[in-house]
């Protein structure tokens, strides 16, 4: 029930007028007293409350002490000041009673939360599991108390029969929240703002009256979920950003003596793929353990899926539309929401082509609600998970740049270009074969197009006819401009290791080039 001087502070920062600090004292307070006439001594465990001129001219321990003064007598008060107490200052005319009152309230407040929390660790220490805890923290904050994983499935919820909130009640309903609702809550700047912050916070939005708040639960380091209060019965004051940071401390301590919450396989099999993105796993032996243990069997090539749904737009569509088209259209039911991407490692058969090819239904999907597939190299131990998750999002990051119509992009197809990553500007020539910087400088002084015609050409597999064709010219200047362009290079096209050269120099000058733009 203590409160510090740098709570009150925080409190009445904006009434006062000044504030002084003694630095060797760090005071914590236990309960207000008002300042009378007759004080003789003023005790370090409480706050002063009064005006400048009540203050007594000899009384004892002055420079342990911490006031709250309304500066009435500016004499007093510096005399006061002289000994260096901590002390909050008003100007004349507040009220001294009012102060008096609303720092009472504060400790009585600080009362209420100190037994809401006792109350919160008496639930975790009863053993009654999650739902018990989410239940006792309802009934102390007054509104329902949802508690979700990182995949947005819900682990545990108090009475549903108190929540408005349609969408969360189908959420409940479902066990999980749809990638149609996380898709929208992505897009919210109050939880965009909270991804490097440990603070709970509020999340508005325009589907929902009830203002929601938000605290993440951590074991260690690591995120594991999330503790939701939702403000359907009350409106979320500060106080409750407190006790939920808190009820999310019981939630990890729960989960962390209790592994009820994992219960089905496919939540086994999801938590360890996510173990393995974020490389909290390097014992082969304990991750083949937990593949027995989730009764999965791997017997095929792997390959990483992710999916961008940056700009999927979920109006109209019912909630889990996208969950269940993509676990159709790919034939899983493993997904994970990872790092703003939908995440599935898919397993191929033995006999499958080394690129994996995907049907129409799939590329109608992607395009129709506009969602981009990055798709990893194949590879056989899933402990190289999150390698081959980097790759997958390398394709997207890549295949934004060069191939930006296309809905899939699988790693193969630009795994040149990554190559190309450590490069900059800068290091332009280094990329760019001699042949075609002769071409890039005759055409920049003589106005000339022999660096595109040369392209063009080896595009065409070196067919005269079809390259006149695509460039507009006539057969006969074409045979003019490969003359010149051989006079200048000196290459001879019929090598094929000569044409491979050019023609991925050209490759990566291009990359460079929209890369730089």
């Amino acid at each position: 029930m203590s409160i510090s001087f740098e709570q009150l502070v925080g409190y009445f920062g904006k009434k006062a007028i000044r504030v002084y600090r003694n630095k060797d004292y760090k005071a914590i307070y236990n309960d207000a007293k008002l300042i009378t006439k007759n004080q003789k001594r003023f005790e370090p465990g409480f706050i002063y409350v009064g005006n400048g001129a009540m203050l007594p001219n000899h009384a004892d321990n002055v420079e342990n002490a911490s006031f709250m003064l309304i500066n009435d007598s500016e004499l007093a008060v510096q005399a006061c000041m002289e000994k260096n107490p901590n002390m909050i200052e008003f100007q004349a005319g507040e009220d001294v009673f009012e102060i008096y009152n609303q720092t009472r309230e504060l400790f009585l407040e600080e009362t209420e939360t100190e037994q809401a929390k006792a109350k919160l660790l008496k639930a975790l220490v009863a053993g009654k599991g999650l739902d018990y805890i989410a239940r006792e923290a309802a009934d102390v904050l007054g509104n329902p108390v949802i508690v979700i994983d990182l995949s947005y499935k819900v682990l545990a919820c108090s009475d549903s029969a108190e929540i408005s909130d349609p969408i969360w009640k189908d959420n409940l309903q479902k066990g999980y929240c749809s990638y149609d609702f996380i898709a929208a809550v992505k897009k919210i700047k109050s939880v965009q703002s909270s991804v490097n912050s440990t603070e709970p916070y509020e999340v508005i939005c325009s589907s929902s009256a009830a203002v929601k708040l938000v605290s993440k639960v951590k074991i260690g380091d690591k995120p594991v979920g999330n503790v939701v209060l939702l403000g359907c019965r009350r409106p979320i004051v500060p106080r409750d950003h407190e006790l939920t940071a808190f009820i999310s401390v019981m939630v990890a301590a729960e989960l962390q003596k209790n592994s009820f919450y994992r219960n089905s396989t496919h939540a086994a099999y999801e938590e360890l793929i996510y173990d393995l993105l974020e490389n909290d796993l390097s014992d082969k032996e304990l991750v083949q353990d937990r593949l027995r243990s989730s009764n999965i069997r791997l017997s095929g090539g792997l390959s990483v899926l992710v999916l961008d749904i940056a700009r999927y737009d979920a109006s109209g569509k019912y909630n889990g539309y996208l969950r269940d088209r993509i676990c159709s259209l790919f034939k899983t039911e493993h997904l994970i929401f990872y790092n703003k991407y939908i995440v599935s490692v898919k397993e191929r058969d033995l006999e499958a082509a080394p690129r994996m090819e995907l049907g129409p239904d799939i590329y109608e999907f992607l395009i129709s609600n506009q969602i981009r597939l990055g798709i990893s190299s194949e590879f056989a131990d899933i402990m190289n998970c999150r390698k081959y998750y980097l790759q997958s999002v390398k394709a997207l990051e890549i295949g934004l740049i060069v191939l930006p119509a296309e809905p899939v992009i699988q790693y193969s197809d630009v795994q040149l270009y990554d190559m190309l990553s450590s490069y900059s500007e800068s290091d332009y020539q280094d990329v760019c074969h001699p042949a075609l910087i002769t071409l890039r400088e005759y055409d920049e002084k003589h106005h000339a197009d022999l660096y595109h015609t040369l392209f063009t050409y080896l595009k065409n597999n070196q067919q005269l006819q079809k390259t006149a064709d695509e460039l507009f010219i006539h057969r006969n200047t074409m045979r003019y401009r490969l003359q010149q362009i051989s006079e200048f290079i000196h290459i001879d096209l019929n090598n094929i290791d000569n044409v491979l050269k050019l023609y991925m120099s050209y490759k990566m000058i291009a990359y460079l080039d929209r890369l730089r733009e």
